[in-house]
């Protein structure tokens, strides 16, 4: 029998420098403007993951999320088209990409600048879509093979625009995704992110930022029924008065996985409003993070904020981690966060148990009920049926 000999894995420090020098052999910056390009390659050339190991303003963001990726030499891989899911995007449409005038879209010019290695390599990445939306229901998977793959795309959704968005990565490696929405004033913005992937050895690292005009609203459903490894960053930014974000998330955190959701709000403008509700349901060995940053400028007067983190333990080794943060420089503003992490309580189970409900079924009546508060605000059926099937709760 011929033996087979497999590589070991790397060191987390040798990864992350093989990690990073691919990043920046493909970080070209096309389609990107001369001058915005030139910055975005100047900081991709100079970005180094190691830094998330090495300086403490990373490690903080990073201190509760494994980084186990970084030990495979992971090799570039590039996009693949498209499967739809017919099970939740029948009434969704591929969009058609911008050619040639993307670089004087409003999603491009407000590009943040870099803040992490990570934005630095994806603001030049090579491969880039650039949409321009109005009105509709839009689908966007993006797709690649067993390698890694960075990935940009931009969204501009016209003034007065109504668009629902329904972001399904099909990664089967690393997918690297870096997605910017720039809302007009009075624009309307609905993006789902359901994620079902039970490959193995599959990571989904997912940087979202929003440019939020006057009067312009954002809501964003983070939905995680399964994924081995899976760590999204919110970034938004509410630039004008009246304008709104409201970002939930519910996740079942299977055994043995990691969920993970870094949000920053920055109300910039005064009489903004926003509103975080995250809920996970953390299996055996599995670990759910959650930080969330509230950041009111000192213009930023009537600023209505609220933020809510809450674990439900399924299992002894569960774990979950909060950090709820709030900075406000406004004097005139209604801030509120609250954290709640705990196990099934046993009177609960005691209680449906006296009436005939067998421990297994009333466990996931529990759950179903934990969730609720974040699935009963999905207001497209059909995603809200399959996350509930996908979650193995009471329909």
């Amino acid at each position: 029998m011929q033996m087979v000999t497999l590589n070991p894995p790397l060191s987390l420090e040798v990864g992350a420098q093989h990690l990073t020098q691919l990043l920046r052999s493909q970080a070209t910056g096309e389609g990107l403007p001369g001058e915005v390009r030139s910055a975005w390659l100047t900081a991709a050339q100079t970005a180094d993951l190691q830094q998330l190991f090495t300086e403490q303003r990373y490690r903080e963001d990073w201190k509760y999320t494994p980084v186990e990726f970084f030990r495979q030499a992971w090799a570039l891989d590039t996009p693949r088209a498209p499967q739809r899911s017919a099970d939740i995007a029948e009434r969704f449409i591929l969009p058609e990409e911008v050619r040639g005038s993307a670089t004087l879209l409003p999603a491009v010019a407000s590009l943040p600048q870099p803040t992490s290695p990570w934005e630095a390599f994806l603001g030049a990445a090579r491969y880039a879509q650039h949409y321009s939306m109005k009105e509709g229901a839009f689908l966007l998977a993006p797709s690649h093979g067993e390698g890694v793959l960075p990935l940009l795309i931009t969204i501009s959704v016209a003034a007065g625009g109504s668009v629902e968005l329904l972001l399904t990565p099909q990664s089967k490696g690393l997918l690297v995704l870096r997605v910017h929405l720039h809302l007009a004033p009075g624009a309307q913005v609905r993006l789902y992110l359901p994620t079902d992937t039970q490959v193995s050895g599959t990571y989904l690292y997912m940087l979202l930022s929003a440019h939020v005009e006057r009067e312009a609203r954002f809501e964003s459903f983070d939905l995680t029924a399964y994924a081995a490894w899976k760590r999204t960053e919110q970034k938004v930014r509410l630039s004008g008065p009246g304008a709104e974000a409201h970002l939930y998330g519910a996740a079942r955190v299977q055994p043995n996985t990691l969920w993970d959701q870094a949000i920053r709000i920055e109300h910039a403008a005064p009489h903004t409003h926003s509103n975080q509700l995250f809920k996970s349901l953390v299996h055996a060995r599995a670990r759910s993070t959650f930080q969330g940053r509230i950041y009111v400028h000192r213009e930023a007067q009537k600023t209505n904020a609220y933020q809510s983190h809450k674990a439900l333990l399924w299992d002894a080794t569960a774990a979950a981690y909060s950090r709820p943060q709030l900075e406000i420089f406004a004097d005139d503003v209604r801030c509120t966060h609250g954290v709640t992490t705990g196990f099934l309580q046993g009177d609960m189970l005691l209680y449906l148990q006296a009436r005939g409900v067998p421990e297994a079924q009333a466990r996931e009546m529990l759950a179903g009920a934990f969730l609720a508060e974040v699935l009963d605000r999905v207001p497209h059926t059909g995603i809200q049926e399959h996350l509930r099937h996908r979650l193995g709760l009471p329909e």
